[in-house]
């Protein structure tokens, strides 16, 4: 990772005092997990922005010493002419936290924003990609998400609460047996 750590998160907004008190903790005694070498920083940085109701939280940390990161993952390498995916651990942060957001929304009888709907929908079909990873639940998965797809334009709450349910399930089926 070299001598710097940078940290992509999303928060809501009743999280985010919890998660500065849990970043004070890493600098003043040490971190684990994503928070680790935050401690050894000599520069840093940290922004917030509010997205689709969410905090989205971007820190950089600056370090004396090299810091391995725990999350390094491998990126599949991208075709000549093809932006470069992320990494499947990083995709399915990023669809945790807008998933999350909709269903609570949906289930809350409102309709979630269309830039949050169409985000998740596209890492959705990104997901699906990547081999490996439940290649036999990704039909239903698909259909499942043109399901929800559909509903959303509809614009009736009762019909994507039914399909968004459906995606709770396609994921805890599929989670129960790959991660």
């Amino acid at each position: 990772m070299g001598n710097g750590t940078k940290i992509y998160k999303q928060v809501e907004q009743n999280e985010l005092p919890d998660f500065l008190r849990e970043l004070a903790d890493a600098i003043e005694k040490g971190g684990s997990d994503e928070l680790a070498c935050v401690d050894d920083f000599k520069k840093f940085k940290v922004s917030g922005v509010i997205e689709y109701g969410q905090v989205m939280l971007k820190l950089k940390f600056k370090t004396e010493n090299e810091c391995a990161s725990p999350y390094e993952d491998e990126v599949e390498p991208a075709k000549p002419g093809e932006p470069e995916k992320p990494s499947y651990k990083n995709l399915k942060k990023r669809m945790k936290t807008s998933f999350r957001m909709l269903v609570k929304m949906i289930h809350e009888g409102n309709i979630p924003p269309k830039e949050a709907v169409d985000s998740f929908l596209a890492d959705s079909a990104l997901m699906v990609t990547y081999a490996g990873y439940g290649d036999e639940q990704y039909d239903t998965y698909t259909k499942a998400c043109a399901a929800f797809k559909a509903a959303y334009e509809t614009g009736e709450i009762g019909v994507m609460h039914t399909t968004i349910d459906v995606l709770v399930h396609e994921k805890g089926r599929c989670h129960a047996k790959f991660a």
